[in-house]
């Protein structure tokens, strides 16, 4: 005759509430939140979220990420999710200075960046600064350029000329990055013009770059830079950074300011001792070389496959960067 001993009687029972559990919960609807999503937080929809659906995501197709949990590993002690009430203000000036600058007659689509756009953008509070500690205009551990990401929102006000340049320069240089990917350039030969410059890492421009203050200095165009045939420091770390800043840093420059840049660069440096003089001249000659050559490939591509005209973009762009903090400082 089969008998239960007390442990397996006990097992029984245990197996019996499991199925009557289930059996209860077999009418239930199942909660559309996975609690397999362990890092994350059910927020309902607000109303900033419905902004961003509407202006940012449906239009453009970017996911934008500016909580905490959503953040993931992506944060440390000094690159964190902005303050709620710095979101929208961000991501307006982002819109109208940088997607909205893509907008353009003659296109297959109203706006380049429709159906190219990154896909997800992440917002954080603070300014990230690489291993180095140079201040950087995306995050170069970014899985691919279909990832960008905007920083120092807790201090971004559409008043403040420097954070609105510093704003523009990162978005762009980070659009204009993932354009290259989607609609390729001729990297071999773009490479080749100043391939000894690169540094493939900070560490070598970040004593030139801790003299400058301000978001212009730091993202702008520099004298350093020029000399050694690049638009700014953050353009010699690779080809690929370069192109993006001769396409970017055009675009937030004004034509008078990209050919002090050319005439910097082809301005000799000079010494007491002749023969100094004279590489110093080579010197000149080449980084000119180099800047004009680059240039020229840099207009082209952006004709030949962008299908705009560089200039009329950068004409676009400066008017717009100009008139936006003007426009906020004289709504208060």
């Amino acid at each position: 005759m089969f008998s239960l001993s007390s442990r397996g009687l006990t097992a029984a029972c245990t197996l019996l509430l499991a199925a009557a559990a289930l059996s209860g919960c077999s009418d239930e609807r199942l909660s559309p939140h996975s609690v397999v999503d362990a890092g994350t937080e059910h927020h309902s929809d607000s109303e900033l979220d419905r902004w961003i659906r509407d202006s940012i995501t449906l239009p453009y197709g970017i996911e934008v990420v500016y909580r905490q949990e959503n953040h993931a590993g992506a944060t440390t002690d000094r690159i964190y999710p902005p303050r709620l009430e710095q979101v929208r203000p961000a991501l307006e000036a982002f819109r109208r200075l940088c997607l909205e600058s893509f907008a353009a007659e003659g296109l297959d689509r109203p706006n380049l960046l429709l159906g190219r756009a990154p896909l997800r953008l992440y917002l954080y509070g603070g300014t990230f600064r690489d291993e180095n500690g140079m201040a950087r205009l995306y995050l170069p551990t970014a899985g691919s350029t279909a990832e960008m990401a905007l920083f120092n929102l807790n201090a971004f006000s559409p008043e403040d000329e420097g954070q609105v340049y510093a704003l523009t320069r990162s978005g762009l240089h980070q659009l204009c990055k993932h354009l290259m990917a989607v609609m390729p350039y001729d990297r071999d030969a773009f490479s080749r013009i100043s391939a000894q410059r690169y540094t493939h890492s900070t560490a070598a421009l970040v004593a030139p770059w801790s003299y400058t203050t301000t978001p212009q200095q730091q993202f702008g165009l520099d004298s350093w830079a020029n000399k050694r045939g690049c638009l700014t420091m953050h353009g010699m770390v690779s080809a690929e950074d370069d192109f993006a800043e001769m396409l970017s840093a055009t675009l937030c420059a004004t034509p008078a300011q990209v050919q002090a840049a050319l005439t910097e660069a082809a301005t000799p440096d000079t010494d007491i001792d002749p023969e100094v003089n004279a590489r110093y001249a080579e010197e000149a000659k080449q980084a000119y070389r180099e800047l004009t050559a680059k240039q020229e490939l840099v207009e082209q591509y952006v004709r030949q496959v962008w299908n705009l005209d560089l200039r009329r973009l950068q004409a676009k762009t400066v008017r717009r960067l100009h008139s936006y903090v003007q426009q906020h400082r004289s709504h208060d």
